[in-house]
């Protein structure tokens, strides 16, 4: 059955795959169509009406008409949308919200509305069938994926909100879920911390796994320390057909599960050899193992440094860019992620523009590669010329259909005196650093510091190979020489860095160590307070103040000396 529904799936891909190969060709015309479909489905709606979409002919009467907007200046439209109000933003009411962090205290609040489901799922159609078809031994399993609960809560009107990876994945056929994402949702509902990644590894178990496809790789990295911590009871409850969380489920969770954790005493002595050998671990657990689908790129690099020890030589590609606000891209092949030209349409700024009084924007046909952009959505959601504060870089075409990777969020740019560090570069310099040294950190952050001089320092938190270090004479020699080589490393990825280092206008880095278990107490405490894990981003360069104040609790005592 699993196999016949892969090729009904790719069968009925096809057609969805033709027409965007159709489009990539004359990626303007397909990209105009879609503007045009949008403002003709919702001229009648408030803001239709105010910006005179009925009367929007041309793309430059499109420019004309709106500016660009971030999400603080459509919060009073989403505020009369959550209050019970319809027709503001689009014709169609929303069938929900979908929760994300804001720029200010405040969270998010996406109107997902039945056409803009549509347009993200055209974006995982096209993935999947490209996927597949680079990858067809994902059709001998199963998915490995994590979500987050589909309703958090309701608005005042009743409408609920929550995680659009879970209303989606929750609302798939019964067929997907039973034989491609068997993994109950129940399991995605557990609050407790530890016991829902038990959970997900006790169900994981005992299915044919074929590919993880979890959009945070530092929530597979999670899953698979996981994996070690929890073995020894694992094996026993894959041998006796239980499920025993540290916190224990409740009946409904575990009457969803039993169907796929039935007693299995072959497959759990199989288990139990490779605990013996030290081989406890997804490369080996998992043997139809294929493919691993998560970010890769930015900031999300950094995690991917322990995959080769939990994987071996499995293949990780990117999952494609995107957000609760709109589909970026969609999975070509490993090296090609091209724009999602059938899901929204899209506008450009270039970088060094976007604070202009009067930037240019470009269409998708007129970008150049190698160069960095702003990316604007307007989709069927009702967000219009949204900035969604994210920088692409254009890394080639498809026919005339440009490449992009996901850079960074705009904005995370840090500079004293000019250097405008990125947290791109932070990443990089500090992946090279660590493979010159030979070793791992669990987590890491770089905080600028005005006193005594400008400079930048970084707090981290060892890894476990590190774990025995007292934090003495020893570690304080491993901390001093990752500073160093890390500052070499950041000079030689940004030489306005270099320059402000070479005149003594920055000082040099310095380091601080975050007790152990920081990292996942901290996305316990995110996760407690309703974050779903795939939102979780703790950045790599200058965090926001929650995180920094979590983080600055923890540093070691005493500190660790500066260089």
């Amino acid at each position: 059955m699993r196999g016949l529904l892969y090729k009904a799936f790719s069968a009925l891909g096809r057609k969805t795959v033709n027409a965007i190969e159709s489009d990539s060709t004359s990626p303007r015309e397909a990209q105009l169509r879609k503007m045009h479909q949008i403002l003709t489905a919702n001229a009648a709606s408030k803001f239709g009406r105010e910006h005179g979409f009925a009367t929007i002919k041309t793309w430059k009467d499109f420019d004309a008409a709106l500016r660009i907007r971030d999400y603080e200046a459509f919060r009073p439209y989403i505020d009369e949308l959550t209050a019970g109000a319809t027709n503001v933003l689009t014709a169609e009411a929303p069938v929900m919200f979908a929760t994300t962090s804001g720029t200010t205290d405040k969270p998010k609040f996406i109107p997902i509305t039945p056409s803009y489901i549509k347009e993200f799922r055209h974006a995982s159609v096209v993935s999947g069938y490209y996927l597949l078809k680079t990858f067809p031994g994902m059709a001998s399993g199963t998915a490995l994926a994590m979500t987050s609960p589909a309703e958090e809560g309701k608005t005042p009107c009743g409408i609920p909100y929550g995680s659009m990876s879970g209303s989606l994945f929750k609302n798939e056929p019964y067929l997907i879920k039973k034989f491609i994402s068997p993994i109950p949702y129940e399991v995605y509902l557990i609050k407790d911390y530890e016991s829902k990644y038990y959970t997900v590894l006790r169900a994981a178990l005992s299915l044919p796994v074929a590919f993880f496809y979890t959009l945070n790789p530092s929530t597979i990295q999670l899953l698979c320390r996981k994996l070690g911590v929890f073995a020894e009871q694992l094996v026993k409850d894959v041998r006796d057909g239980t499920t025993t969380p540290p916190s224990g489920l409740d009946q409904a969770t575990l009457r969803a599960l039993k169907p796929i954790t039935r007693p299995d005493p072959e497959r759990a002595r199989m288990l139990a050899r490779l605990l013996e050998r030290g081989q406890f671990t997804p490369e080996y657990v998992f043997p139809s193992l294929q493919v691993v689908s998560c970010w890769t790129k930015a900031a999300a690099a950094f995690y991917l440094a322990d995959f080769p020890h939990y994987f071996g030589n499995t293949p990780v590609v990117d999952i494609t860019y995107g957000a609760s606000e709109g589909r970026g891209t969609v999975f070509i092949s490993p090296e090609k992620q091209m724009l999602a030209i059938g899901s929204h349409f899209f506008e450009f700024v270039p970088e060094d523009e976007i604070d202009s009084e009067k930037p240019t924007i470009l269409l998708a046909d007129e970008l150049e590669i190698g160069k960095n952009y702003f990316i604007l959505f307007t989709t069927s959601a009702g967000l219009y010329r949204y900035n969604i504060n994210d920088v692409v870089k254009v890394t080639g075409f498809h026919n005339r259909t440009p490449l992009l990777d996901f850079q960074y969020k705009g904005g995370n740019i840090c500079s004293f005196t000019g250097e405008k560090i990125t947290e791109l570069q932070v990443t990089q310099a500090m992946r090279k650093t660590l493979d010159d040294i030979g070793t791992n950190l669990r987590f890491f952050t770089l905080i600028p510091q005005f006193r005594p001089e400008p400079h930048y320092e970084i707090w981290y938190e060892i890894d476990a190979n590190l774990a025995g270090r007292s934090v003495g004479h020893e570690h304080k020699g491993f901390a001093e020489d990752l500073a160093q080589r890390f500052d070499q490393r950041l000079q030689e990825e940004n030489i306005e860095y270099e320059t402000k280092r070479a005149s003594a206008r920055l000082s040099p880095v310095t380091f601080k160590l975050i007790k152990t278990g920081t990292y996942e107490a901290f996305r316990k405490h995110l996760t407690a307070k309703g974050t779903p894990d795939a939102q979780i981003k703790i950045s790599h360069l200058n965090p926001k103040a929650e995180t920094r104040e979590f983080l600055e609790q923890r540093l070691e005592e005493p500190a660790c000396a500066e260089i």
